[in-house]
């Protein structure tokens, strides 16, 4: 074999390589996007869930007895909201140089 063929060669391994790996990813893409639509479909059940879950509990249906049936308790939204006070001073105070503590000198030495 010479190297005329061995590169020929190399460029034909070369060249099967993105065909290869373009059929081994189809079927990943097929089911991640399965996965991305079923998430958001989930997502979308949350606070429905969330108020059934609370309306179950309110008729007197205790948390064990709901775990029975298999409803578990609803993952509670992130808290996210700050109060318009805090959220102005923390604005406020940033960079103010009248906020920072001065340096404190031992009494004792």
């Amino acid at each position: 074999m010479d190297a005329h063929e061995i590169l020929k060669q190399a460029q034909d391994l070369q060249a099967a390589k993105p065909a290869a790996k373009q059929a081994a990813v189809a079927p990943l893409a097929e089911l991640l996007a399965t996965r991305i639509r079923l998430q958001s479909e989930f997502n979308e059940t949350e606070v429905p869930y969330g108020k059934a879950y609370a309306l179950a509990a309110a008729a007197g249906w205790s948390p064990a007895e709901l775990a029975e049936i298999g409803a578990t308790e609803p993952t509670p939204p992130p808290s996210t909201r700050r109060s318009k006070s805090a959220g102005k001073a923390a604005a406020a105070t940033a960079g103010d140089p009248s906020t920072e503590i001065p340096a404190q000198t031992p009494v004792n030495a």
